[in-house]
């Protein structure tokens, strides 16, 4: 899949909409969806961009099957329920199956399930994840990571004092950021909150959704 060298803002409600604004399933959204063969009007649609719910976990129950209840930055809760096509993915959702934590589905629809509650309905938990940080965190990670990945011909900023070097040391656990020496690494982990950020982002799926080029779909995201 295509990717870009700066990264993507998770606040673009383009690529990152509020659950009101995700697709209806069984229905034509030209926001998200393309025919497949525009020579053919009765062809299946397919996706032309990628598109991701990223919402705050405020319930979470495994007592019948798994469940969560998410809210979104309009404050609209929503269902996100999972009936997996295969049950050996689910012990890496249910890892982090906790209130608090940021929900990450990509290609959401909007289902209404039986019992009249609305969310999305998640078939395929290859396209789901679940990031162990709140979700205010989760956008002040993106914000770090876009301030200090240097544009195309710029240099490179420490994490820690905000100088442009030469010759930085790498984070060595998320790689995403570059220090003039130990005194700078320690003062990003206390004071620009490194040591929340860098577990996430030592997830490999977690620095991709930086730098996937949201505007052009060409396979789908996959989390494993």
């Amino acid at each position: 899949m295509a990717t870009q060298s700066k990264p993507q803002s998770f606040e673009d409600h383009e690529f990152f909409p509020s659950f009101r604004d995700c697709p209806e399933e069984h229905a034509w959204d030209d926001r998200y969806l393309v025919e497949a063969d525009p020579g053919h009007p009765d062809s299946a649609g397919t996706n032309w961009k990628h598109w991701c719910l990223l919402r705050d976990i405020i319930q979470a129950d495994t007592i019948v099957r798994p469940r969560i209840v998410a809210k979104d930055h309009k404050g609209d809760r929503f269902v996100v329920g999972f009936y997996p096509d295969d049950p050996n993915d689910m012990p890496r959702i249910l890892k982090n199956f906790t209130v608090g934590n940021t929900i990450v589905i990509f290609y959401p629809l909007v289902h209404h399930f039986l019992d009249r509650t609305i969310g999305v309905r998640v078939d395929n938990t290859t396209k789901a994840s679940i990031v162990p940080l709140a979700f205010q965190d989760v956008i002040q990670m993106n914000k770090e990571v876009i301030k200090y990945t240097p544009a195309e011909g710029s240099p490179q900023k420490c994490h820690g004092c905000d100088e442009p070097k030469e010759n930085f040391n790498k984070c060595a656990r998320c790689t995403l950021f570059h220090y003039c020496n130990r005194d700078c690494q320690t003062k990003a982990w206390n004071e620009k909150h490194h040591k929340t950020f860098c577990k996430a982002l030592k997830d490999n799926s977690v620095r991709y959704m930086h730098f996937l080029n949201y505007g052009t779909y060409d396979g789908s995201v996959v989390f494993a």
